[in-house]
C-alpha cells in the first residue's frame, strides 16, 4: 500500500436499507422511500424488489411499474444519523476521513499498513466499520475518482484494489460509463450527443480540444477520465450535538402539551454545560407517531438563538401552520450550529457591513445544508480569448 492510498467506502441504497434495519418486515418486500419536491412526489430509493423502480421517478410512475410496493416518507435526518454512525467508526480507524454525500466516505490509508499488519487487514476494518446488512464496498487507488469507480463496480461486502501504474488504471477504466463522472447532466448529455459514451473514449481526446468545447469542467473530466485525481482529502468535522428527550405518558395530538414539552427540553437544552453561553442555529424536532413513520421538524434561524425563551418564541410561531400526522409518542430535540455570536454587528463602512452579513449568510447556510452550500460566483479567467467558455469559470462562492 502506497501512502497516498485512498479508500473509498460506498454504501448503496443507504435510505432503504437503513429503513429494513428500523423495520425488519420489510426485509425481502418491494419497498419505495418517497420525497416530495414542491407539488410533485418523486421516489429517493427502492429496494432491488421493487423491479422497474429506480431513483428520481414520479411516485405515479413507480406505482405503476410495482402496485405492490411499501411506500415509506423519507427520514433524511434518520439517515444522516445512521451514517453519522459509519464516520465515527471509520474516524476510529483512520484520522484523515472525508465524507461525500449520505452513503460515500473517503479514507486516507496512510500508515495504516503498518499499523494494522498489511492491506488486507486493513480493508477488513473499514468493512466492518458499517453494519453487515449494509453490505459496504471498498475501492482502493491513489486518488478519489478511482476509487470511487473501483467501489462502485465491485460487489456488496468486498473490496477491489486498482492498479498503481497509469497503463494499469487505464486498463481498469476501459469500456465504464462516463455517467460516472461528478459531472452536470448537461456536459453529459453533450458528450453522448458526440458519441462519447464510455471513460476510454473520453480519455482518448486531446486535452485541449476537450476544453475547448466543455470548458474548465470538461478539463476536469478528462482527467478524471485518465485516471488523474490529485484532489486532496477534506477530513470530516464532527459537528456538535445536543440532543434532549422524553415520553409522552399517552399518544397526544393537541398542541397545547406538546409545546409544553418542547419548553421543557429547550429549558434542559440550554442548560447544559455544552451550550455554555453559547448561540445555536439549528433546532431539530422528531417524534414517533402512532402507526404512521416518524415525523420531523427542522428550524433553520436566520439569528442565533442564545436562550429557551428566543428559540421557543420563533419555533412556537412556525409550528402555529404544521398539520401534525397523528398522535405524537414522544419528542426528541436536537440542537447544532453552535457559534458564539448571536448575529451581525454592525459596521460604519456599508461594504464590509455586506461582506460580513455574506460570511453570516454562509455559516446559515452551512448549518442548514450540513456541509458547504452549492452557491457559486462568475470569474473572469481568459477574456481575451476567441472561446467563449474560457472567458469565464465558475468557482464556488467563498466571501
Amino acid at each position: 500500500m502506497t501512502d497516498s492510498s485512498i479508500a473509498c467506502m460506498l454504501v448503496t441504497h443507504l435510505p432503504v436499507k437503513s429503513e429494513i434495519r428500523r423495520y425488519p418486515q420489510l426485509r425481502g418486500k418491494p419497498v419505495i422511500i418517497t420525497e416530495s419536491y414542491g407539488s410533485k412526489d418523486l421516489v429517493l430509493d427502492s429496494s432491488e424488489e421493487a423491479h422497474g423502480v429506480c431513483s428520481g421517478m414520479l411516485l405515479v410512475e413507480a406505482m405503476s411499474r410495482c402496485k405492490e410496493a411499501s411506500l415509506i416518507q423519507a427520514d433524511p435526518l434518520y439517515y444522516s444519523h445512521t451514517f453519522d454512525k459509519i464516520i465515527s467508526a471509520l474516524g476510529l480507524r483512520s484520522p484523515v476521513v472525508e465524507e461525500d454525500g449520505l452513503g460515500c466516505a473517503y479514507v486516507g490509508l496512510e500508515g495504516l499498513d503498518l499499523m494494522y499488519g498489511g492491506e488486507a487487514r486493513v480493508i477488513a476494518s473499514l468493512l466492518q466499520s458499517s453494519p453487515a446488512e449494509f453490505n459496504p464496498r471498498v475501492g482502493v487507488a491513489g486518488g478519489k475518482f478511482p476509487a470511487y469507480v473501483a467501489a462502485v463496480t465491485t460487489k456488496g461486502g468486498r473490496a477491489t484494489r486498482v492498479p498503481k501504474d497509469s497503463e494499469g488504471i487505464a486498463v481498469f477504466l476501459k469500456g465504464l460509463s462516463i455517467g460516472l463522472l461528478p459531472m452536470s447532466w448537461e456536459i453529459k448529455s453533450r458528450l453522448h450527443r458526440f458519441g462519447i459514451h464510455t471513460l476510454d473514449q473520453l480519455a482518448a481526446l486531446s486535452e485541449g480540444a476537450v476544453q475547448a468545447q466543455f470548458g474548465a469542467a470538461g478539463r476536469r473530466a478528462w482527467l478524471l477520465a485518465c485516471g488523474l485525481d490529485d484532489r486532496p482529502l477534506k477530513p470530516h468535522q464532527t459537528q456538535q450535538v445536543v440532543e434532549e428527550s422524553l415520553t409522552f405518558p399517552s399518544p397526544t395530538i393537541t398542541w397545547n402539551p406538546i409545546l409544553i414539552a418542547l419548553s421543557t427540553l429547550l429549558g434542559r437544552a440550554f442548560a447544559r454545560p455544552e451550550i455554555g453561553g453559547r448561540y445555536i442555529r439549528v433546532a431539530t424536532i422528531e417524534s414517533h407517531v402512532y402507526r404512521l413513520p416518524p415525523w420531523v421538524k427542522r428550524f433553520g434561524f436566520k439569528e442565533a438563538m442564545g436562550s429557551r425563551d428566543r428559540a421557543m418564541v420563533a419555533m412556537k410561531s412556525r409550528l402555529h401552520s404544521v398539520t401534525l400526522p397523528g398522535p405524537l409518542e414522544d419528542l426528541k430535540l436536537t440542537l447544532t450550529g453552535f457559534t458564539g455570536e448571536s448575529g451581525i454587528q454592525a459596521n460604519l463602512f456599508s461594504d464590509v457591513r455586506k461582506q460580513e452579513q455574506l460570511k453570516e449568510m454562509m455559516r446559515q447556510l452551512e448549518s442548514l445544508f450540513g456541509g458547504k452550500p452549492p452557491l457559486y460566483q462568475m470569474k473572469e479567467l481568459e477574456p481575451w480569448s476567441r472561446i467563449p467558455e474560457r472567458r469565464q469559470v465558475l468557482v464556488p462562492f467563498d466571501p
